[in-house]
């Protein structure tokens, strides 16, 4: 039976596609339920094709990690009732209250479940500025704002996963996209023992947050690409730190620089340092607000 979607021609140009609808959609899944299963090959040959191509696959729930921050943030900033809010959601919010809930109630009790990973990347000239991008994949709760926070390259990570491979995942979806989809991804970027400085409790999750120096050839802000991440930036410290243009950052970005710029004044005071651990502004902000959970 002839496909109703005009799908590319050639091995080579099919395969190129299937990993970038990969990567647009986060599952195999989710473009199978997008073309409505009217896809010339199968949910295995799929996943031969990404495992091929050298695709980390996507961590974690299916809920995004953004959606939620995005959600718990808002929470903190209008300290509105919980169901008000939620009501509010937009019909592409996919997290359920129930499990809103019961992130709230692990973030009380000081309770960690997931692991995530937030990438510092600085050029190769100055350890001074980090690389941030708008979000494009969650819409903002506000009405009238179609898309997300200013955030650092960062997601959810696998506890059987090596970190390398933890890293490798989050560069392959919001720092270089395109050159994954076509085969010229620059693995040499990623430290062969990649050491965290810093442990950073944002909701539920504790994220890892690694400092990588990007070599000259990559420390131009229109080699970067993603599904997820677009106007790419390398932003000073300071400025984050004291945010004067007023952006609306991601939970854990400003806690992750605050941290890296801690770990920069103890690096060139030559002092040996175990990763820094805290929790973020959200969490400390969420653990003063009172909500009945019934999960």
């Amino acid at each position: 039976m002839t496909s109703k979607h005009p799908f590319p021609q050639g091995e080579e140009n099919f395969n190129k596609w299937l990993v970038s609808e990969y990567f647009k959609n986060g599952t195999v899944e989710a473009v199978f339920r997008k073309y409505r299963y009217d896809i010339p090959i199968s949910y295995a040959q799929y996943q031969r094709v990404l495992d091929k191509w050298g695709i980390v696959k996507t961590a974690g729930p299916n809920s995004k990690l953004a959606e939620s921050l995005e959600f718990f943030s808002y929470l903190a900033k209008e300290n509105i009732p919980f169901e008000k809010l939620y009501k509010k959601m937009p019909p592409s919010f996919r997290t359920s209250a129930v499990t809103l809930y019961r992130i709230l109630g692990y973030m009380k009790e000081g309770i960690t479940r997931r692991i995530g990973v937030a990438l510092v990347l600085t050029p190769y000239n100055s350890n001074t500025k980090v690389l941030i991008a708008h979000d494009i994949s969650t819409p903002r709760i506000e009405l009238g704002k179609s898309f997300g926070s200013i955030s650092l390259p960062m997601g959810y990570a696998r506890k059987r996963d090596t970190r390398k491979v933890n890293i490798l995942r989050i560069l392959q979806q919001e720092v270089f996209t395109k050159d994954v989809i076509g085969a010229t991804f620059p693995h040499y970027v990623i430290p062969d023992f990649p050491e965290p400085f810093m442990y950073l409790d944002i909701a539920d999750v504790r994220v890892s947050v690694f400092h990588i120096t990007l070599p000259k050839n990559l420390s131009r802000k229109n080699f970067f690409s993603s599904y997820k991440l677009k106007d790419y930036l390398f932003e000073d410290k300071k400025n984050i730190l004291e945010n004067i243009q007023g952006r609306n950052y991601r939970a854990g970005v400003v806690d992750a620089v605050k941290g890296y710029s801690k770990y920069l004044g103890l690096v060139e005071r030559n002092l040996v340092i175990n990763p820094l651990q805290t929790l973020s502004l959200l969490n400390k902000d969420l653990a003063t607000i009172t909500v009945d959970l019934e999960i």
